[in-house]
């Protein structure tokens, strides 16, 4: 690696290599049980001068990496704020535990299995196993590594008999540890596929709307992703705007060294110290950069860069914590709506934060029993959505990279 930063310095380029390096195991039962063993790497090299960048990425390291970046630079257009990362001194988390990947994997698989016994139809169990290195190199003095590992179990069942099939379940975890217990996802998955064993219709207006940690996955987070990045902001492509009152109640914070959670990091996909960043704090505190639009836009950098190898860096969130003020020990009661999974997120207005979905898995209280409600549709936007919310349970889970508790909403449709 360093031949071809010597070689770009050479020729007068400032130039910086990421890569990966990572090994995978994997097992996967369905009708049949296969496994699958993987070993990649990849190098993306960025090279820099008068104010233009060129890209190129590979699986193998030689000079066809180099020429093929000074090809893209040739043709990429002059801008300012095209400037290779600085070296900062990083704090190293602890993100690598040492196991052996083939065992763990299938340990956990001997766990999701025990979900056989009980009285739900079984469709799909998974659990992977991963170590990854990850560095980056330039010809400005950076030089970072670090091993990352991980682990992730997911089971999707449904209840059926002989006249009835209900909707399939799915639920997931990750983790780094692999002491980590996955029995509350066993337990969820249970719970879940016996309330939706008979379905009734929604005949009465919700007061409000209970979001459980996974519907705050897969509805606010791709929203809320986008309306706080930096360049959308700067495109006017976000709904949201800078000290805007949002909520009086409601904090977010970005936290990328929560260090059982798979997507924290000790320095961004820029070589950048990771940083503890509030987005909101009642008002709009800050948009999350990368170091481009740190620079575009004048603002600081927030150190949220993200990127694969075969990528340029882009801004993306590391784990969303949400907290609110209110917290009940139970959220249940008669007249509210739960949400658990949604359907068609990808069809909302992102620039807007405007969305209809589709509440696949939702249910009601009465008379102290959960009852699974037929689909059902909710419709709101984005800012309206983190108004409208009001309090959270003091249970909380991390579900893919959000941290939260149930959050109840007001002033969402549902019909």
């Amino acid at each position: 690696m360093f031949e071809i930063l010597d070689k770009a310095k050479h020729q007068g380029y400032s130039a910086e290599i990421f890569y990966v390096k990572r090994t995978e195991f994997s097992i996967n039962e369905e009708k049949q049980i296969y496994s699958r063993f993987l070993n990649e790497e990849g190098y993306g090299l960025r090279v820099f001068k008068d104010g233009k960048v060129g890209f190129a990425y590979s699986t193998r390291l030689d000079e066809n990496l180099l020429d093929n970046a000074i090809k893209s630079w040739k043709v990429s257009e002059r801008d300012d704020a095209n400037q290779i990362p600085t070296h900062n001194k990083v704090n190293y988390l602890n993100l690598y535990k040492k196991f052996d990947l083939s065992e763990v994997v299938k340990e956990k698989i001997r766990e999701l299995e025990d979900l056989k016994e009980k009285k739900i139809n079984i469709v799909t169990l998974n659990s992977t196993a991963w170590v990854s290195e990850v560095g980056i190199i330039s010809t400005e003095g950076m030089n970072l590594s670090e091993k990352r590992s991980g682990i992730s179990v997911s089971a999707s069942a449904n209840y059926k008999d002989s006249t009835y099939v209900g909707p399939e379940i799915y639920e997931t975890r990750s983790f780094r540890d692999p002491s980590t217990s996955i029995d509350e996802m066993k337990d969820s998955i249970i719970e879940k596929v016996q309330i939706t064993s008979e379905r009734t219709t929604l005949d009465f207006k919700p007061k409000s709307v209970i979001l459980t940690p996974k519907a705050v996955y897969y509805l606010v987070f791709p929203l809320l992703s986008h309306a706080i990045s930096l360049e959308n902001y700067y495109r006017n492509r976000s709904p949201l705007k800078e000290g805007e009152l949002i909520n009086e109640k409601l904090r977010i914070v970005d936290n990328p060294l929560i260090e059982n959670s798979v997507y924290s990091r000790s320095f961004d996909g820029e070589g950048q110290q990771s940083l503890n960043n509030e987005i909101i704090n009642a008002n709009v505190k800050k948009f999350l950069s990368n170091y481009y639009w740190s620079i575009k836009a004048k603002r600081e950098n927030t150190a949220s860069a993200s990127r694969g190898y075969s990528s340029i860096p882009y801004i993306y969130p590391s784990n969303l914590e949400f907290y609110v003020k209110n917290e009940e020990e139970d959220l249940s009661e008669e007249g509210k709506v739960y949400v658990d999974e949604v359907q068609g997120v990808h069809t909302s207005n992102f620039d807007t934060g405007e969305f209809s979905v589709v509440g696949s898995v939702s249910w009601i209280i009465k008379d102290g029993k959960k009852i699974s409600l037929k689909e059902i549709v909710v419709t709101s936007n984005l800012k309206d959505l983190l108004k409208g919310i009001q309090r959270t349970s003091k249970k909380r889970l991390m579900i893919g990279n959000v941290s939260t508790g149930e959050l109840e909403i007001q002033g969402l449709s549902v019909v």
